[in-house]
């Protein structure tokens, strides 16, 4: 591989943190790009010393931009929002940092570079401000960077997800566990460690250039399955109620007004749509990875919501 160095944006996030670690155990150097370095600074340990280095990188800045891929003979694009707060909006995030990465990349001549997308950033007639601009965002990596690789996960789950710890923290609390609708709508849970295998075998792959990956994991489950194997993980016997789309939109867009909101209009309106990877579209299996199921890994982490907390002995059936 001609590629030693490797820049990431957004290497401090939940899938970032993933990259960094699947890009050190390949033995390359790792320069972090993030507006707050202090969210990055223990991932570091990832590496040997002086492996991860963290550059302080504002991608309203060309010149930052710039100043954080000279040296890398690749780029991952990683950085993102999950809602919109001050200055940080879906169209200057994602949109303008992608089309920032890309036209520096590519003056810079580097070599590769991969954006992390989501699956359905290809529904251009949506009317949801967040795919809205991960379609924009597309369309600016590949209008600077041609080459690039794409890489469009599902929900992706891990220690630190958003989906399955919050599911767990409502059924381990409340009456009832609340489904946006009847909860019908598909969903293909991705494992954190794969999405961040994924990236790194992209770039160790040449011919994956100009090409787009839906990373999904081996099963596909409705909504309320999902709630259903939270609720048998943690040990509680609690039902599962559809609460109609249009009310929890409402919810949502009060909830935005919150310092970090628990759900948003736009996550409402994609918890209605399935999201999973299209039948023929190269995925994990295209880059030689085998999915691993959200029941092997679940344990690990969902274990301190079950009666009697994390030490508690007795494990669901």
């Amino acid at each position: 591989m001609s590629i030693r160095q490797v820049t990431i944006f957004g290497g401090s996030g939940f899938i970032g943190r993933a990259i960094v670690r699947a890009l050190a155990q390949e033995g390359l150097r790792v320069r972090i790009a993030v507006r707050r370095i202090e969210l990055a600074e223990s991932i570091k340990t990832a590496g040997d010393v002086g492996q991860i280095t963290v550059m302080r990188t504002n991608l309203r800045s060309a010149p930052s931009v710039a100043a954080a891929i000279a040296g890398s003979e690749a780029v991952i694009n990683a950085a993102g929002i999950p809602f919109q707060r001050g200055r940080q909006r879906y169209q200057t995030v994602h949109v303008a940092g992608a089309r920032a990465i890309a036209e520096a990349a590519k003056a810079a001549g580097v070599e590769r570079l991969v954006h992390m997308s989501g699956i359905g950033a290809d529904h251009r007639s949506s009317t949801n401000r967040y795919v809205q601009s991960k379609v924009g965002a597309e369309d600016a990596i590949v209008a600077g960077f041609p080459t690039a690789t794409i890489l469009r996960p599902s929900v992706v789950f891990g220690p630190d997800d958003a989906m399955f710890n919050r599911l767990a923290r409502i059924a381990a609390s409340a009456p009832f566990v609340p489904l946006v609708g009847a909860g019908t709508a598909k969903v293909q849970p991705v494992f954190v460690g794969d999405v961040g295998s994924a990236a790194a075998a992209v770039l160790a792959r040449p011919e994956t250039a100009k090409t787009v990956f839906e990373l999904g994991g081996p099963r596909v489950y409705t909504y309320r399955e999902i709630a259903a194997l939270v609720l048998r993980e943690i040990g509680r016997d609690k039902p599962i109620l559809g609460v109609p789309a249009p009310l929890m939109k409402i919810a949502g867009f009060f909830a935005e007004f919150l310092p970090v909101p628990p759900l948003t209009h736009d996550q409402v309106d994609l918890l209605t749509q399935d999201n999973v990877a299209r039948p023929g579209a190269p995925g994990l299996a295209a880059l030689g990875i085998q999915g691993t199921a959200a029941e092997a890994i679940l344990p690990t982490y969902l274990d301190r919501f079950r009666v009697g907390g994390r030490y508690n002995q007795h494990a669901p059936a």
